[in-house]
């Protein structure tokens, strides 16, 4: 862990970067859609990777087709997630102790997800590791949507850091792009869905990791 020896805070997102949730996800909206008889946009996992659920079911409404309001497709997706989260949905390999690590060396630990608490929060705690979490922030406390630096900034805000003193773990490119804009460190965590954008990543990251046993 020697990049960390100058950062104060690690900021994490959830989806793909701490837990291995982005099939969930997909299997999610492939029912929802194919139970509508619509089709699913070639550019639609791309779009919503970055939102949190209230964007995400806008844009289903605006721009898919979808004849739901906007509560309606939010309470049939989380009545999908629930379970998953809380108990199904693995971590990463080596997160929990590289997240152990971070806390016993005094780091401090914020997320920064799109995903709502009743998904994080028993998602956390079933792994034991909620507790060594010093701040949580989502999409929804911001004006802007990942790919903007607003999320970690407000989450450096929150632990009390400066953005400087801070690194962030990110699996999207626009996530990647926006925690460079806050002028914080990034690691780009290379998940298999978002592979399209693997190169983009490795060139705008500090560096690029598959799983958290390369840094323990």
């Amino acid at each position: 862990m020697n990049f960390l020896k100058d950062i104060s805070c690690a900021i994490f997102d959830l989806d793909g970067t701490l837990i291995q949730s982005i099939s969930t996800w997909r299997h999610v909206d492939m029912h929802f859609m194919e139970k509508r008889g619509l089709p699913i946009p070639d550019d639609f996992y791309d779009r919503v990777s970055a939102m949190n659920l209230a964007q995400a079911a806008d844009y289903v409404i605006a721009e898919c087709g979808v004849k739901s309001t906007r509560d309606e497709v939010m309470n049939e997706w989380l009545s999908m997630l629930e379970y998953e989260y809380s108990e199904i949905i693995p971590m990463v390999d080596g997160a929990k102790e590289f997240i152990t690590a971070l806390h016993s060396a005094g780091v401090k630990i914020a997320l920064a997800t799109a995903s709502r608490p009743e998904l994080y929060h028993p998602c956390l705690e079933r792994h034991g590791v909620a507790e060594f979490f010093d701040a949580f922030v989502t999409t929804a406390e911001v004006e802007r949507q990942k790919g903007y630096p607003d999320i970690y900034l407000l989450a450096a805000e929150k632990v009390g850091v400066n953005p400087d003193k801070c690194a962030v773990f990110e699996d999207i490119y626009p996530g990647c792009i926006g925690a460079k804009a806050a002028g914080m460190y990034c690691v780009g965590v290379l998940e298999e869905h978002s592979r399209d954008d693997w190169d983009d990543m490795t060139k705008i990251c500090d560096m690029v990791i598959r799983d958290y046993t390369e840094l323990l």
